[in-house]
């Protein structure tokens, strides 16, 4: 009963530093937000953009989303900034390879029936863990994950209310610095990268 006590306490402590901070925490990632140093695995990023839907959007909403796996690949780190977005409703990776749509594997963000309007960091380090995962179709585990990541399987999408589909997308890379020495092919497999 004790250990309970605190470990609740805990995620109070978690959940109060995270809202005087500003950042939005998730009901479904709320226990899994923690405050540890527990990075140095492989990084990936995905640069959002409406062209990058599947039909392409006519927007001037984008977004960046950074993640961090842990070494053991148990947990991942990650932050979402979203520019001119206009009643954003969620955030999620989906499985699924440039040019096509896949289910949702893991929410990064949401759900907000109305939106909020969010132009800057939406999500602050946020932590998910395999229990997180809400579709196989990438694999059960943050470690199969990781490496759909690698294949250039997953892609990150913040939804909209006008764009109930995806108004921003970007097929998640690796950076280049996965932590273990080993690149991955260093781009998630479709060879380009976008700084506009």
């Amino acid at each position: 009963m004790h250990k309970a006590y605190l470990t609740t306490l805990g995620v109070l402590a978690a959940v109060l530093t995270a809202a005087a901070l500003g950042t939005l925490v998730l009901p479904g990632l709320a226990g899994s937000v923690t405050a540890d140093n527990d990075h140095g695995g492989p990084q990936f990023e995905a640069q959002l953009r409406g062209s990058e839907e599947v039909p392409p959007v006519d927007t001037n909403t984008r977004g960046k989303a950074d993640f961090e796996f842990n070494r053991g690949k148990t947990k991942l780190h990650f932050d979402l900034s979203v520019e001119n977005g206009e009643r954003v409703t969620q955030a999620h990776i989906h499985c699924g390879p440039e040019g096509q749509n896949g289910p949702i594997v893991l929410f990064l963000a949401g759900f907000h029936d109305k939106g909020w309007d969010v132009d800057g960091n939406w999500i602050g380090d946020a932590t998910a863990t395999d229990a997180n995962i809400t579709n196989n179709a990438c694999g059960s585990t943050l470690a199969e994950l990781e490496q759909a990541m690698a294949d250039g399987r997953t892609y990150a999408n913040v939804h909209t209310v006008a764009h109930q589909g995806g108004e921003a997308r970007g097929q998640i890379q690796s950076n280049g610095d996965n932590g273990d020495g080993d690149n991955h092919g260093g781009n998630g497999g479709n060879g380009r990268h976008e700084d506009d």
